[in-house]
């Protein structure tokens, strides 16, 4: 399975998973609710996650390619507001002026602040940078162009994540997911720090409080790769969802440590800073993007952060050291970071039989679990069904026109696999071309579901 938002490229935010692992790169919305207009806005990432749920997905090998920043939050905040605003107040700001612009940061001013954030960063990280880091700054046509500059090297693996969304109805059959995923890495990332190059470029001229606090995350990415090597290419085509575990650890740490920089700011650049992310992604297209792709993206910053902090509680820096050296190899263990402190693997499930051309196959895991279910039976039934997965092997396939997912699936006993069989047939029989086969006895059911 690939993973949307894995290492590899600045261009992608940072892993996903699924066959070619799409499910496996805050505000009342999905991680960055990308819903079309008029539909209704499903649950913020960060208000679920209080809930111990979100609607995020597995790995995708994707470059998790500690790609930077998304705006994930602002996304999902002002898309939002976009949807609801009835009067004329700009949605992106919620009736406040947009935040003015700033005069252009001159080279000895951005010296500066790297040099005062990096010290900032060094405190909060327990370790000293190996070398300095060169920030850039750039413009927005500027940044676009190198962000995206080898974004359809990996127009391949998109198109195995179209098969594998299309299959379980989570993206319609007319959608183009490349180009909704390059719509929403133009938008959405504001930062990015490439571990095969060591570059690390902002979006923005101008030191403003938002592009100080994107300087403080990409600066815990060079740390990182300087004490870690963050350029891990064989998890790319890993079959489990070990792309999306690295990308968790990565950005989870990154956007701990910016929240910690950002506590250190004042009120007044604070809400700047939320000012000049919400107005970022004030242009974006909204309709464009399924929402499943946005919760993909999202959920290495959020669920990732949740878990550093686990981590860290239990074990301290050596731990996170740790972690990093050795990531979660199932998206189980990133939510549910005592798995992984136990190191307990996923039950070993057979490969389904398909038959039709294979697209795709690999671990699809409790995440994307999740997220398939919450589509059609809600947060808490999903929750709830979810959190008794122990294993399972899906193929992404194509039976002609149609895209098709067949998926082998167990809980953690014979009650959890039975419970999650349930809610897999209660989703089924409220779509055309999908069903659940038992097997009988507790062993693994098959998930079939074909759309097109």
């Amino acid at each position: 399975m690939s993973d949307p938002t894995s290492p590899d490229d600045p261009a992608a935010p940072d892993d996903p998973a699924a066959p070619d692992d799409p499910a496996a790169p805050g505000a009342e919305a999905a991680p960055d609710d990308p819903a079309a207009p008029g539909a209704e806005a499903a649950p913020d990432i960060e208000a679920l996650a209080d809930a111990d749920f979100e609607r995020v997905t597995r790995r995708h090998r994707w470059p998790f390619a500690i790609v930077g920043l998304l705006v994930v939050a602002a996304l999902v905040a002002s898309m939002v507001l976009v949807r609801d605003a009835s009067s004329g107040d700009d949605p992106t700001t919620g009736g406040r002026s947009a935040p003015p612009r700033a005069e252009p940061a001159t080279e000895a001013e951005i010296e500066d602040a790297v040099a005062e954030i990096s010290e900032f960063v060094e405190a909060e990280r327990g370790l000293e940078f190996r070398e300095p880091v060169t920030v850039e700054l750039e413009d927005d046509d500027a940044f676009q162009d190198r962000l995206l500059a080898d974004f359809d090297d990996d127009a391949d693996d998109l198109r195995h994540t179209e098969v594998f969304l299309q299959g379980l109805g989570m993206v319609e059959p007319d959608v183009d997911l490349v180009e909704a995923m390059r719509s929403l890495l133009g938008a959405g990332v504001v930062g990015f720090y490439d571990p095969t190059t060591s570059e690390l470029v902002v979006r923005g001229a101008a030191l403003t409080p938002y592009v100080r606090s994107t300087i403080a995350h990409e600066l815990v990415h060079a740390i990182d790769d300087q004490h870690h090597d963050l350029d891990r290419p064989e998890y790319d085509d890993a079959d489990d969802e070990v792309s999306f575990g690295f990308s968790a650890v990565a950005e989870g740490n990154a956007r701990r440590i910016e929240n910690a920089y950002m506590g250190s700011l004042t009120a007044d650049e604070r809400q700047q800073a939320a000012d000049e992310e919400l107005a970022l992604a004030g242009d974006m297209d909204v309709g464009s993007i399924p929402l499943v792709l946005i919760d993909l993206i999202g959920a290495p910053y959020s669920l990732g952060e949740r878990f550093v902090e686990q981590v860290v509680a239990d074990g301290g820096a050596a731990a996170l050291d740790g972690a990093f050296d050795d990531p979660p190899r199932t998206t189980e263990q990133v939510l549910e970071p005592a798995r992984y402190l136990a190191d307990e693997p996923p039950v070993e499930v057979p490969r389904p039989e398909v038959d039709g051309e294979v697209v795709d196959e690999g671990l699809i895991g409790q995440l994307m679990v999740l997220l398939v279910l919450a589509e059609g039976l809600g947060i808490d039934e999903a929750r709830e069904a979810a959190s008794g997965w122990g294993g399972d092997w899906g193929v992404a396939w194509r039976d002609g026109d149609r895209s098709c997912v067949t998926a082998n699936l167990v809980g953690d006993d014979v009650v959890e696999t039975e419970e999650m069989r349930r809610a897999f047939d209660e989703w089924a029989g409220s779509r055309d071309g999908a069903r659940v086969v038992p097997s009988g006895g507790g062993g693994p059911f098959t998930l079939e579901s074909c759309v097109g």
